[in-house]
């Protein structure tokens, strides 16, 4: 019941729309049972061949009574005291004008569902989605793309139809429901009474099966999500699985998943198909009983008119349509509640990194940056970092050097605050930066990484990211700065060129100088490079440098690199090993101490002597 209030708080907004729709609704499910009544006056005057004398219209109903009294009231003036086939042509004008209203009603109805269930999907996206851009980066670490994507679009869209839909049709169903039943105790209580008694059968049957139903659904759409999942690493990667020669590895992966969601897919629709043929078996039995009562009711009891017997069975069918609507809706609804089950764990995941209360406004760098024991834990008792000393003053070059794993990538994330540390603390200018507005903190940061990220969009905005309208003599500059400008120019439209998917159609270092002209268009006064040359070739490697050294001028700098030549110019050092500082000081100081730095310079040297002889 949580699960269904939560969903349905997103019609809230747009209530009066709803309730509009349901008012609609209401009077078609009157004027459709109310349609069926007609049936008896008409077939009256049809088999009674004779004029109705003046007030005398509740005969048209023999045995009088409430419905007696409804039709005398409703279609009495059309018939009273006229001959039978101009009282049949009125009886079928009203039966229009009938039809006519309700399917009016109908139309208000499902156009205004079809909003609702529009803006509410709408909603629930943007909600989704919104919260998804807050979350740190460790909820991302641990889930997978594709599982995600699958939750963004496929599970909201599941849930479209529980929140409108379903809801809607079950209330349009109650309704109708209602107004058959009524119309039926007006005819005869004792043939509704039989009707009635099939209904708990129902019932049960929707109590039984409706847990049952949700773990299947919830199987079947996590079986998606990894398939999806499957789908974008595949085409993610897929340079490496065509030079890898793992094209059939990897269909066999795919077929793999296929078949475990073939197979959750299969025992799900077992259960869920066996609803209707269920019920349809539940109605056929209150059909044949109604027949067989009503029937003796009509020729031997005489309680009931063959007309009015007529009109109860047709009153009957018209009720059975909603019954096994409503005995279904478990079946119905499953997938609709896993998929909302599934999309509001991703809305309940905690946001790891996040303002503090009353959080405090940075207006710019002036002193320093330290470091101050710092230490950071993706588990505990499992340290990536521990007891980091580093202080980075305006106008410094800052090198993070060490071997893979050491912690130099973690250590340059703890400072825009991608992670939180788990011990010791960060300052600015003297204010732990958890205490910072982090808008205000990430504006004073550029960040240049060796994964170039490029959206399917112009140059102009790739480089403007975040910023609407950017002038472009602002984006011009930016470019120019990075080194980026000329050949941005030669493309077919300049900076309004379209790039595709992740910049493929530039070579990697045209993609990495967008990306420092990006970071510089912010004019940031602290710069983080993290490897940002050590997957380019020799020519695209100092053409990238070039740009990095005219942008690193007069600016506060943190770089990491495994090529050792690039940080020979650095004010400061650290070299990093298994977590911890293990050496700081300049290229000369470190070179001559010996030690970790100076084995991974000879190592690189010796290498590059190897490179060159080959």
């Amino acid at each position: 019941m949580k699960l269904y209030l939560r969903i349905l708080r997103y019609v809230r907004p747009h209530l009066a729309l709803f309730s509009g729709a349901i008012a609609a609704m209401s009077v078609y499910a009157a004027l459709d049972a109310f349609s069926f009544t007609l049936l008896i006056p008409f077939l009256n005057l049809l088999f009674g061949g004779d004029a109705v004398p003046g007030g005398a219209a509740a005969s048209l109903f023999t045995g009088g009574g409430a419905m007696g009294d409804l039709l005398s009231w409703s279609v009495g003036w059309l018939v009273e005291g006229r001959p039978p086939m101009e009282g049949l042509r009125n009886v079928v004008g009203f039966l229009f004008a009938v039809f006519l209203v309700k399917n009016i009603a109908l139309y208000i109805y499902q156009i205004s569902v079809s909003v609702v269930e529009g803006r509410v999907t709408r909603d629930m996206r943007n909600d989704i989605y919104g919260h998804l851009l807050h979350l740190g980066f460790p909820f991302f670490q641990r889930t997978r793309a594709g599982q995600v994507i699958s939750r963004v679009t496929n599970d909201v869209e599941q849930m479209r139809g529980i929140v409108t839909g379903n809801v809607s049709k079950l209330i349009s169903q109650l309704f109708q429901a209602a107004a058959a039943l009524t119309f039926m105790l007006l005819l005869s209580w004792k043939l509704t009474l039989v009707s009635a008694l099939f209904l708990p059968p129902m019932l049960g049957l929707w109590a039984r099966l409706r847990k049952r139903l949700r773990r299947g659904v919830l199987r079947v759409l996590n079986a998606t999500g990894e398939v999806a999942s499957q789908v974008q690493e595949t085409v993610s990667g897929i340079r490496l699985v065509k030079a890898s020669g793992a094209e059939d590895w990897e269909a066999q992966r795919f077929r793999a998943l296929t078949r475990g969601q073939y197979k959750a897919w299969v025992r799900n629709e077992r259960w869920r198909k066996f609803f209707p043929p269920a019920t349809e078996m539940i109605t056929a039995t209150c059909i044949l009983a109604l027949l067989w009562y009503g029937s003796w009711l009509v020729l031997e009891e005489r309680s009931l008119t063959a007309t009015a017997f007529l009109g109860f069975l047709t009153l009957a069918g018209k009720l059975m349509s909603p019954v096994k609507f409503i005995a279904q809706f478990p079946s119905v609804v499953q997938p609709g509640l896993a998929a909302a089950e599934r999309a509001f764990e991703l809305m309940d995941a905690p946001v790891e990194v996040k303002d503090a209360p009353g959080a405090r406004p940075l207006a710019g760098f002036r002193e320093a940056i330290r470091f101050e024991g710092a230490g950071f834990a993706y588990a505990p008792g499992a340290p990536v970092l521990a007891g980091i000393d580093l202080e980075i003053r305006p106008g410094e070059v800052v090198a993070l050097v060490g071997p893979s794993g050491a912690g130099k990538s973690t250590l340059a994330d703890l400072l825009p605050r991608f992670h939180d540390v788990t011990e010791g603390r960060i300052t600015l200018d003297g204010v732990d930066v958890r205490e910072l507005r982090l808008a205000d903190l990430r504006a004073q940061l550029g960040i240049v990484t060796q994964e170039t990220i490029l959206f399917h969009d112009t140059v102009r905005a790739n480089i403007a990211y975040g910023v609407a309208d950017a002038p472009l003599e602002r984006v011009q500059a930016a470019a120019r700065a990075a080194n980026a400008h000329d050949f941005i120019a030669a493309l077919p439209d300049g900076y309004d060129t379209v790039l595709g998917e992740k910049g493929t159609r530039l070579s990697g270092g045209q993609r990495q100088r967008i990306a420092i002209a990006r970071a510089l268009f912010r004019n940031p006064p602290v710069l983080i490079l993290d490897e940002a040359t050590s997957a380019l070739d020799t020519e695209s490697e100092r053409l990238v440098q070039q740009a990095i050294d005219e942008v690193m001028a007069g600016r506060t700098v943190l770089v990491i690199a495994h090529r050792l030549s690039t940080v020979r110019r650095a004010s400061q050092i650290v070299v990093l090993e298994g977590g911890s500082v293990v050496q700081r000081g300049t290229h000369e100081e470190l070179l001559a101490r010996g030690g970790t730095y100076r084995r991974l310079y000879e190592m690189q040297f010796d290498d590059r002597q190897r490179g060159a002889a080959d």
